[in-house]
């Protein structure tokens, strides 16, 4: 870590021998060094902006040097004119970068926006562009910002997203800790928050309800006096509680776009799925469903993913499903077809292969077909091995409850709402049925033996 001016010279002596193995991070400034060890007190709530700008610098950005002002592009810690860099991720990493303050965020009543706010309004600036240079700090740190035992109102703080613009989460552990360095809160000697220097612990960084030294790579006494904890610890969490206060209940649904393929197209097997997905706080987790089966792999870069290759020819029914940090849900569908659509066994080119839903699977004929006797997922053509509370495992493919889509042979077994397998023996003569010929494997379903499905991982 690169430090400034008194700070640097205050915690040299406790980072002696450890700094040198540990990543460059970020800092912060002080305002006014006299200030040290002065008394941190929430500000009143009128004088308080619960808006963060996160500011990408798209087109570069022009900051110019004097008393720290959002709304004026002036800030404290340049020496002169700055010129900040367009941050260099690419659209799909900015929006993770803001989906990720946004989630570490949550539990404050602040909001995040990536738009600057209409004139006449206050609100923090949190710069994510650039590189440590252009604002005159050494290469390698990754953000700095004015501090004060207090907020700052309408502050700057400094994340130069440039040095490292893939790394999202390193990125978004840096913007929470420098927007907090601007209401007061201490560097903190905790590897789970975002006020520390370690690299340790989670790559999720989250402010921790509980009181803890300060330090960088050691413990020690916090720079500000602060309530119920003193100068020898910090509670960050409580201290953002009481500059915002808490998030109001969350219950808006994210919304969901699939972006590929298009609704109706025909593709191969393998094609790919992508999905916009979006939250006013943050998404928690993305599903892809196909067919009612659900398809893990999603990419790291995004709401991406790739569909099996074995799935067979005919229609196929593919849902992506966001859910937020509140556990509020939102769910897109399109429709897609392999080859052709198949409404009996007949339509499918190859003999082995049977009708369900629409395409074409193997049947019991062919090699790890559906109704074959399995023990594991890679014995069935489908990926899907399944058993039930009396041992018996087959290899299945997903059906609808609601709807006849199981061959004859084969009967629709739910496996949780709505959806379920085909499994042979419960049709009771032919198609899909909730009870029938089968009486033992569905009297025991029935009645909460639960079929439990493996899936590939």
């Amino acid at each position: 870590m690169f430090r400034h001016s008194l700070m640097w010279a205050v915690l040299a002596v406790g980072m002696a021998g450890t700094a040198a193995a540990e990543t460059p991070r970020a800092t912060y400034r002080w305002t006014d060094p006299s200030l040290m060890g002065s008394k941190w007190s929430a500000p009143a709530p009128a004088n308080v902006s619960h808006i963060i700008f996160m500011n990408n610098c798209a087109g570069g950005c022009t900051l110019h040097s004097g008393y720290d002002d959002s709304t004026t592009n002036t800030s404290s810690i340049p020496n002169g004119t700055a010129n900040i860099s367009a941050y260099a991720g690419s659209s799909t990493q900015w929006n993770q970068l803001v989906q990720c303050v946004q989630q570490t965020y949550a539990p404050f009543n602040v909001q995040i926006v990536t738009t600057r706010p209409a004139a006449g309004t206050d609100y923090h600036m949190a710069i994510v562009a650039g590189s440590a240079s252009e604002v005159g700090e050494s290469q390698g740190v990754l953000g700095v910002s004015p501090f004060t035992c207090g907020y700052i109102q309408n502050s700057i703080s400094f994340t130069f997203a440039n040095e490292e613009p893939s790394a999202i989460m390193d990125l978004c552990w840096t913007v929470a800790q420098e927007t907090a360095h601007s209401w007061g809160l201490d560097h903190k000697y905790d590897d789970r928050d975002p006020m520390t220097y370690l690299s340790s612990g989670p790559s999720m960084k989250t402010f921790q309800n509980q009181a803890g030294a300060c330090g960088e790579y050691s413990s020690r006494q916090c720079n500000c006096t602060y309530d119920q904890t003193g100068s020898a610890q910090e509670n960050s969490y409580q201290l953002i509680m009481a500059t915002f206060g808490p998030n109001a209940p969350d219950t808006s649904p994210p919304t969901v776009a699939i972006t590929a393929p298009a609704n109706g197209a025909s593709v191969m097997a393998g094609f790919p799925v992508s999905a916009n997905i979006m939250d006013n706080v943050g998404v928690q987790t993305a599903t892809l469903k196909i067919d009612g089966a659900t398809v893990t792999g999603q990419s790291s870069s995004g709401y991406s993913w790739t569909a099996p290759t074995n799935l067979g020819q005919g229609s196929h029914h593919i849902e992506v499903t966001g859910v937020d940090l509140a556990g509020n849900a939102a769910t897109a569908a399109v429709d897609v077809t392999i080859g052709h659509a198949c409404t009996q066994n007949s339509d499918c080119t190859d003999s082995s292969n049977v009708c369900v839903g629409g395409h074409c699977v193997p049947g019991p004929g062919a090699t790890g077909g559906l109704g074959t006797k399995c023990t594991q997922n890679s014995d069935c053509a489908s990926g899907q091995c399944a058993s039930d509370s009396t041992g018996d495992s087959y290899c299945v493919v997903p059906c609808s409850t609601t709807m006849n889509t199981c061959p004859g042979g084969f009967g629709c077994v739910a496996s949780g709402g709505t959806d379920g397998v085909c499994w042979p023996g419960a049709d009771g003569g032919g198609g899909c049925a909730s009870n029938g010929g089968n009486g033992a494997v569905l009297m025991l379903l029935g009645l909460g033996a639960v079929l439990i499905t493996r899936r590939r991982k």
